[in-house]
């Protein structure tokens, strides 16, 4: 009984945590650039304390994790200037209070200093650092070569890594690297599109369908729970 007591409540937490991360990609659904997040499990077993049998004494799965889903997000035209998508591999660069963070949310615009800024008002970085941008005819080419008045006035700062498991959500679709090893690398395979934005990637029905798979078991498993407490009051009521 110990056993099956003890793999009902991890049940119950690895469907709580599942529908905490469907939650949060079901609310970040109409977040432009913002990337799905997935549950890793992993299987744990507990070694029996008797040394005669040298048996697992119970197995039950695990959440210990999650990762990010960087699948490209469908391109949304605005024919907003300053609005750009990188389709492809890579990352915006933008410096925040908090260092800098990468991003594939490209909803940028002008500020009162004729910086280029996110939508939160943090500099969006070109190859010569903060891009100013002090003119009337913008063009931004598919290099991220940004043209005011037919000069050249600096480059989109795209990067991508080698591995992009140590990137973690940082919030506002940005992106932190954890890993200080996995230096930043430029990508081979992106294009720059001026005048359009990339949407999320979360995938409304999927999230949907797994939210109720999780909401069921998480029912099943509070019946066998409540199945369990039942069952150890009347062995309580039975040794009085």
């Amino acid at each position: 009984m110990i056993k099956g007591i003890f793999a009902t409540l991890a049940g119950k937490q690895v469907n709580e945590r599942r529908l905490d991360i469907i939650s949060n990609n079901l609310a970040n659904s109409l977040t432009a650039g913002y990337k799905a997040s997935r549950p890793v499990f992993n299987v744990v077993t507990v070694e029996s304390e008797s040394a005669e049998a040298n048996k697992p004494q119970s197995t039950y799965v695990n959440i210990y994790d999650s990762y990010i889903h960087f699948s490209d997000a469908p391109l949304v035209e605005t024919g907003n200037t300053y609005d750009c998508a990188v389709e492809g591999d890579g990352f915006f660069v933008v410096s925040t209070p908090e260092g800098t963070r990468y991003t594939r949310n490209g909803q940028f615009m002008l500020n009162n200093e004729r910086k280029l800024v996110t939508l939160d008002g943090n500099p969006v970085m070109g190859q010569g650092g903060e891009i100013s941008i002090d003119g009337k005819q913008v063009s931004i080419e598919k290099d991220g070569s940004i043209f005011v008045d037919k000069i050249l006035a600096d480059v989109l700062k795209v990067v991508d890594f080698s591995s992009r498991g140590g990137l973690k959500n940082a919030g506002r679709s940005l992106f932190v690297n954890t890993n200080p090893v996995n230096e930043e690398i430029t990508p081979q395979n992106y294009a720059v599109r001026q005048g359009f934005y990339e949407a999320s990637n979360v995938n409304v029905v999927r999230e949907l369908v797994d939210m109720i798979s999780s909401v069921r078991a998480y029912e099943t498993y509070t019946k066998v729970d409540q199945m369990f407490d039942d069952m150890l009051g009347k062995l309580n009521d039975m040794g009085r």
